[in-house]
């Protein structure tokens, strides 16, 4: 995925993602099964934003290390963690927002 580095959400779109992200993090708070955590329909509804959605999970990354990993590669096509750091959430989000900053996504 490539995007410019002007690249931001619309007021709507950040708060329907906010919105979403409050929804999703109190439904699996108790939930350890990351398959759980990827089906549940906010955490879908995050990724049907698409692309635009993408500065916004990596800031959401950045205030708090969580498992985004699926929707950014859902959204992106693509996955900076080596699989020797899969399973390491905060090993994970800083391969990811090193990702994002090389495309000035944040």
């Amino acid at each position: 995925m490539t995007a410019p580095a002007s690249m931001t959400a619309s007021p709507t779109l950040a708060a329907r993602f906010e919105a979403l992200a409050a929804e999703w993090k109190a439904a699996v708070a108790l939930t350890s099964s990351s398959s759980a955590m990827v089906a549940h329909p906010a955490y879908q509804a995050v990724i049907a934003l698409g692309p635009p959605a993408v500065p916004l999970l990596l800031r959401e990354l950045e205030r708090e290390p969580a498992h985004w990993f699926e929707a950014l590669k859902a959204i992106t096509g693509e996955d900076p963690v080596p699989p020797a750091d899969w399973g390491h959430v905060r090993v994970m989000a800083a391969a990811w927002l090193a990702w994002g900053r090389t495309r000035r996504l944040i």
